[in-house]
């Protein structure tokens, strides 16, 4: 089933949470070994800056001959329009975010994986590694890479720990509220509250416009300001302009560590949404085997490490926890995420074509535009 091209169109507007939003593209350089000299391969990579480096550490690139050509993207969706255009046959491997794996699939822009060839696959906590979302008919399209919770953030010096997403709503913090563009974590977040709903990705259109309703609500009333990304919230949580948030993210008590500012986080009780960034090979990778060996550097522990240390990200590897530091392990929890889960959940992705009564993706995204407006 191939998407139409208004649909590819409507997720361009979509807007990302990710802290790393990269800059332009840039691209690799031919390294030259040995005598006679030959060219190493070029390997297309398209992705998040910095999900780069666990593949750039020692010497990977050149004992594999491989020269590798990254170009950096800004939103997950530019990857769709990318392979639609002409990116098919070209690039090699790519990063994104677990939710956009349908759509991929659907459009047949990416291969199944060969588990086989995936070196450390089996190391791969399988709380991530069993996602119904990165499957499809028994077959598995997307490795998972770094993970984490979009957990409540709060400051403990300037006010109690908070029990429930509804204390974000009361008048000790009142305009003290950090609010992130985020449109499928503020949706996660907050329509099981306003609904009532289990799954917060299945929503009638009288429940989604309830739920934006509340949000702008939220934004006009209580929010300090509508931060573009989570780099910004952290930003105002370190110059004291807000003490707790409606949307959050784990990783910004790491980003905070590192200005001085001392922050933490909880999975309230009504429970907060799990993303997943994935790694996945194009259809008609030119250099599959290279990409394979790309795949296994990347979740290899030497590789999460990297992440870990650079980019305060989620391990998805057992075999890697002997390499993080305490700080990260005390963030994700990894000795205990069977109890995690049973308040952070995975959601499936909004449905890309009409699923009865709830609403599908290009709606949601059409609705959340009289959020920004507001």
């Amino acid at each position: 089933m191939a998407l139409h091209k208004d649909d590819l169109a409507l997720l361009l507007k979509m807007d990302r949470r990710r802290f790393m939003a990269a800059m332009a593209a840039a691209s690799g350089t031919l390294a030259l070994s040995g005598l006679p000299a030959h060219a190493d391969t070029t390997v297309n990579w398209l992705g998040w800056q910095g999900y780069d480096e666990p593949v750039k550490l020692g010497s990977f690139l050149k004992d594999n001959g491989i020269a590798l050509a990254t170009t950096y993207i800004n939103t997950n969706e530019e990857i769709i329009t990318r392979l639609q255009a002409g990116g098919v046959g070209q690039i090699d491997f790519i990063t994104i975010y677990y939710g956009h794996i349908p759509i991929l699939i659907a459009a047949d822009l990416i291969e199944p994986i060969d588990e086989s060839k995936v070196s450390g696959i089996a190391d791969i906590f399988p709380e991530f590694l069993n996602v119904d979302t990165i499957r499809k008919d028994g077959k598995l399209y997307a490795v998972p890479f770094s993970w984490g919770t979009l957990s409540m953030v709060y400051d403990p010096a300037a006010t109690a720990k908070p029990a429930s997403w509804k204390d974000a709503l009361k008048d000790d913090v009142k305009g003290k509220v950090a609010m992130v563009d985020d449109m499928t974590g503020l949706l996660a977040t907050w329509a099981p509250i306003v609904t009532g709903t289990k799954t917060a990705t299945r929503l009638t259109m009288d429940e989604l416009k309830k739920t934006i309703d509340f949000l702008i609500t939220i934004k006009k009333n209580h929010a300090r300001t509508f931060s573009a990304s989570y780099g910004e919230a952290v930003d105002l949580f370190a110059r004291g302009e807000v003490v707790t948030s409606a949307i959050g993210w784990d990783a910004m008590v790491g980003f905070a560590a590192a200005k001085n500012k001392v922050l933490d986080f909880v999975v309230p009780d009504e429970g907060a949404m799990v993303f997943m960034d994935t790694l996945a090979i194009p259809k008609g990778a030119p250099n599959r085997d290279l990409a394979y060996k790309l795949l296994g550097q990347s979740i290899s522990p030497e590789g999460q490490k990297q992440i870990a240390d650079a980019l305060t990200q989620a391990i998805i590897t057992k075999a890697a926890l002997p390499l993080v530091d305490e700080k990260n392990k005390k963030i994700y929890q990894y000795d205990n995420l069977p109890k995690l889960f049973e308040k952070a959940r995975f959601y499936p992705f909004w449905p890309i074509e009409a699923e009865g009564d709830f609403v599908t993706h290009a709606q949601v995204m059409e609705e959340y535009q009289r959020f920004l407006k507001a």
